[in-house]
């Protein structure tokens, strides 16, 4: 019964939780970090069935819009921009709203990791022996690190919801491959420009991986080979990583020195 962007912006705070609860697994009871995050999805799996079971008026479990009431309507049905652009824009609507959510998060996140807490947090993954000779505790920061991941992601499952009126346990099938390959991508291709941002790199390799399963889409309509091709693109993203990584390395040195490498 919430205002929608008041559901998503507390949808972050309840992901820090998660996020939390999975930092302590691994940083104070010493879980690895796999078995850490598998622990805590598989009990969200069942907290999430029992919510929406509790929430909805019917007692489904795989949805959470099984009803709504006049006051409240999605975030993006009826949405100001559709009225403003005109009929038959909704599409696009959708799209700048997602669009001006992403840069106002990218913002906020790129002036977090100017404060000392964000170097800190960058530090404790670049070096974490650097962390602890500052008399800081790097498990702390892997916390906050982890939490603040887990807001997001959260973020993006209530935007999911809101746009698509429905959620099941199902809905996240794929999407922690989907975020690894936007982050390698991102930074293996996109970093070597001076001029992008980390933040701003990992965007863009993001929408590149989701252009390329849309492809894979348009090409296997039936969808019976579609994990095989998205496995197969995957595994070439990380076979070629390195090898962008070193070349892009390798340039940037030579530029310093006043040169180009020869092919």
């Amino acid at each position: 019964g919430l205002p929608p962007l008041l559901a998503v912006f507390l949808s972050f705070f309840v992901g820090m939780l998660a996020g939390t609860v999975t930092g302590l697994l691994h940083v104070r009871f010493r879980i690895s970090k796999l078995l850490s995050g598998i622990i805590v999805m598989t009990a969200l799996l069942s907290v999430n069935l029992a919510l929406t079971k509790l929430l909805t008026q019917n007692g489904y479990t795989t949805t959470i819009f099984s009803y709504r009431s006049e006051s409240l309507e999605g975030l993006f049905d009826n949405t100001f921009l559709e009225r403003w652009l005109g009929e038959g824009t909704k599409d696009y609507a959708i799209l700048i709203i997602l669009i001006l959510i992403v840069v106002v998060l990218k913002i906020i996140v790129d002036l977090f990791l100017k404060t000392k807490m964000g170097y800190l947090l960058r530090a404790t993954g670049d070096n974490e022996k650097l962390v602890v000779s500052l008399g800081r505790d790097a498990g702390t920061y892997k916390i906050l690190g982890i939490a603040i991941a887990n807001g997001f992601t959260a973020v993006s499952g209530a935007l999911y919801a809101q746009l698509y009126t429905q959620y099941d346990n199902t809905s996240g099938s794929g999407k922690v491959v989907q975020a690894l390959a936007s982050v390698i991508i991102g930074l293996a291709v996109f970093s070597g420009l001076r001029f992008m941002k980390g933040t701003t790199s990992v965007i863009f390799g993001s929408v590149f991986y989701s252009l390329c399963l849309n492809y894979l889409v348009l090409v296997d309509s039936d969808g019976i080979y579609l994990k095989l091709w998205n496995a197969v693109m995957f595994m070439l993203i990380l076979i070629f990583n390195g090898k962008i990584s070193a070349f892009l390395s390798r340039r940037s040195r030579a530029e310093k020195k006043g040169g180009l490498p020869h092919a």
